[in-house]
């Protein structure tokens, strides 16, 4: 079994290693298409260039990956199949899930990789791909004017020149349309100028001789001021401006950040998203009307998320050696204060608030007992005394609305953290999920060829993209369980690979068949003879019938 379990990993390295360079290629040509736009005319050097490609190879091959696990395991059992060597394999009692077992170890420990590339590699990359973007963004090139055509030097304000000479920035029959002070538009005509860059190189300065200039003033489309001039200077301010990198940005959002980083911020927005949902729940049980069962409230968000915790905590404890905590000093004996006998402790004065009045402590809630045994909360100061003729049901439901309010973005920052902590290990485990569905798929065409197997790997890939991106919107609405929606996809192509591969190892014949074509005639020849069976029984029913 050795060698048979050499044999078949390395029958699928190559078309791995193929279909997953090919894949990131046309992915990459696709993204480098959309983005040229904001790439071209910058005047960027050639190392942001080739930094704004490398960061986007991570995003990429994260994408790519399980599809070329599956584009390799379509091929390579296709091929065996197509040249018969499954066959031989079972005629020397070799099953196919055996043949599959070397296969899914090395999916399962590709998928293992993936979580620490999804989770370390591809963040960071992330976090520094947006801040290129920003600066590239922020980048203007240096200015190229044209004659007989409108310059837009910046979105409100535009040149048009006659001529113009190059070497010594020259300009002339000049036109300028400035509409920076919005109605109050301004166009300029002279004779002729000189158009240069500020000492700082960022500001364009334009000198005009012989020309006027006419507004409309505040506005009013019925009065026109005119201005004539010998010598004028028109100024506009960042013009140009070379590439910069930035040397530090803190924030990062859900997909810079790894999964111990959104597991901290999930604990401590969670203990948020609880507190301002026990206020709302107070404040909307006074509002109700007397004799109300039930109350409707968003839907509570548990103190840390389960895989997070698994992955961050569980884990590191199994294998990490354990750290004692630190003690805190004890003092040396005959230093310590003296206790007080039994009866003589002072006793506790009562808890009041500012006016003196005794403070009534209100009931301790389930949750908020659970809480209070993990968090110290500040202490509070009580409000002034309401005046009688204020409306305490208005300022119930002032402060509910606020809550309400509150609670929709706490709620979609939890849920968004949520999924993209289930997504980077749902996509991970993708690479398991298509070896387990591409082998039973490639048995059943063995004859199907190339088209068999970029046909299926697009239809299913597709397919499970469609339901990770439409559960991801979903539980960003708050409408379906984030770690149901991200996982959805995998357990049904986990189903279905399943089923298939118990199809395919219950038959008793040594070849599934040929193309899809075959596939095609076939299933029209069994309708056929089942329509022709089901005549010839009504056939025979109806002939005693007859007879009699």
């Amino acid at each position: 079994m050795k060698l048979v379990t050499r044999y078949v990993v390395r029958e699928h390295v190559g078309p791995l290693l193929f279909a997953l360079s090919a894949l990131t290629s046309l992915l990459m040509l696709q993204y480098v298409a959309r983005q040229l736009a904001n790439l071209a005319g910058k005047g960027l050097p050639w190392s942001a260039i080739a930094k704004f490609f490398v960061l986007s190879l991570p995003f990429t091959v994260a994408m790519t990956m399980p599809m070329a696990v599956l584009v390799s395991t379509l091929f390579t059992f296709g091929r065996m199949a197509a040249e018969h060597e499954i066959t031989a394999f079972k005629a020397s009692g070799v099953r196919v899930r055996s043949l599959m077992a070397p296969v899914l170890v090395c999916a399962l420990l590709l998928s293992l990789a993936m979580v620490a590339f999804n989770d370390q590699v591809l963040p960071r990359a992330n976090h520094e791909l947006r801040i290129l973007q920003s600066d590239i963004a922020k980048t203007k090139p240096t200015l190229a004017l044209r004659d007989q055509a409108m310059n837009a030097i910046t979105d409100q304000f535009f040149l048009r020149v006659a001529r113009s000479d190059a070497s010594t920035n020259k300009l002339y029959d000049v036109v300028i349309y400035d509409l920076t002070k919005g109605l109050e538009r301004k166009t300029i005509y002279a004779d002729s100028g000189l158009i240069a860059l500020s000492a700082n190189g960022e500001d364009l300065l334009i000198r005009l001789f012989d020309g006027y200039s006419q507004e409309f003033v505040r506005g009013d489309a019925k009065r026109l001021q005119r201005s004539f001039f010998t010598d004028q200077t028109v100024k506009q301010s960042g013009i140009t401006r070379g590439f910069e990198s930035t040397r530090s940005d803190d924030f990062r959002s859900d997909r810079e950040m790894t999964v111990c980083e959104m597991h901290r911020r999930y604990a401590a927005d969670a203990f948020e998203f609880k507190r301002v949902r026990q206020e709302y729940i107070m404040y909307a049980s006074r509002l109700v009307a007397p004799g109300t069962k039930t109350l409707r409230a968003p839907r509570d968000r548990p103190a840390q998320e389960g895989l997070a915790r698994f992955y961050c905590v569980t884990l590191p404890s199994l294998f990490l050696p354990k750290r004692a905590a630190a003690q805190p000093p004890v003092p040396p004996i005959g230093t310590q204060p003296p206790v007080p006998p039994i009866g003589t402790q002072p006793p506790v004065p009562p808890i009041s608030d500012t006016v003196g009045t005794p403070a009534v402590v209100p009931p301790v809630t389930d949750s908020a007992r659970d809480s209070a045994t993990t968090i110290v909360p500040p202490p509070i100061s009580l409000p002034a005394p309401v005046e009688a003729n204020v409306d305490s049901m208005s300022v119930f439901r002032g402060a509910m609305n606020a809550a309400e309010a509150q609670l929709g973005p706490s709620r979609e920052g939890l849920d968004s953290l949520t999924v993209e902590i289930h997504k980077k290990f749902a996509l991970s485990f993708a690479c398991l999920v298509f070896v387990l569905f591409g082998p039973p798929i490639a048995l059943r065409f063995p004859r199907g060829g190339v088209g068999v197997t970029i046909g299926v790997s697009i239809g299913v890939f597709g397919l499970y993209y469609v339901c990770l991106m439409g559960g991801e919107a979903l539980a960003d609405k708050g409408i379906v369980v984030p770690s149901i929606a991200m996982w959805i996809a995998n357990a049904i192509f986990t189903t279905a690979g399943v089923i298939l591969l118990w199809r395919v190892e219950s038959t008793t014949d040594t070849s599934r068949g040929g193309g899809i074509r075959d596939w095609w005639a076939d299933r029209g020849a069994r309708r056929a003879l089942a329509v022709q069976m089901k005549a010839e029984q009504a056939a025979r029913t109806a002939a005693p019938a007859v007879g009699a």
